[in-house]
């Protein structure tokens, strides 16, 4: 049985068919591209085009994102950021989204709220501390939501 080779999916239905599943920052979908051989230049050239017409939008795209996992997920401020750099965003735009959101919800409460909801997990002070740093909540915040929400019978 022979097997009839494809034929080499142009760049821009590429790059449309990716959009199409799932929204996707620039470096999200120019990684994406180049590791499916498409030219680096033809990538950025197009990336640029879909920038002026909308495709794309990093900016709005954090936002959302930002927006919609504190909603869903108490979280502090270093796991959000890091959850947008790996969403191959800008630093910068990062780091300007985290600050402008956690103005819109109140870090002190997403601990708040994260801490209840380990309290009725489990009894251990020490596993809701170490859950709350991986959340990314600052100790501060920690300590004060851990002492606030103590059970009833204490900590183990």
């Amino acid at each position: 049985m022979v097997r009839k080779a494809r034929k080499p999916v142009p760049l821009k239905q590429k790059a449309l068919d990716l959009l199409s599943r799932r929204r996707l920052s620039r470096g999200e979908l120019r990684d994406k591209l180049l590791i499916r051989g498409y030219s680096e230049i033809e990538i950025d050239r197009l990336l640029d085009h879909y920038n002026e017409i909308g495709y794309l939008d990093d900016v709005s795209l954090a936002y959302d994102f930002a927006r919609q996992r504190l909603a869903v997920n108490p979280m502090g401020r270093r796991l959000l950021m890091l959850e947008l750099v790996k969403r191959k965003l800008p630093t910068e735009l990062a780091q300007n989204v985290v600050d402008e959101v956690f103005t819109e919800f109140s870090e002190e409460e997403r601990a708040e709220a994260a801490c209840k909801i380990l309290v009725k997990k489990t009894n251990s002070k020490s596993k809701i501390w170490n859950k709350m740093v991986r959340l990314g909540f600052p100790y501060d915040l920690i300590e004060s939501a851990v002492a606030r929400n103590e059970p009833e019978g204490g900590y183990e």
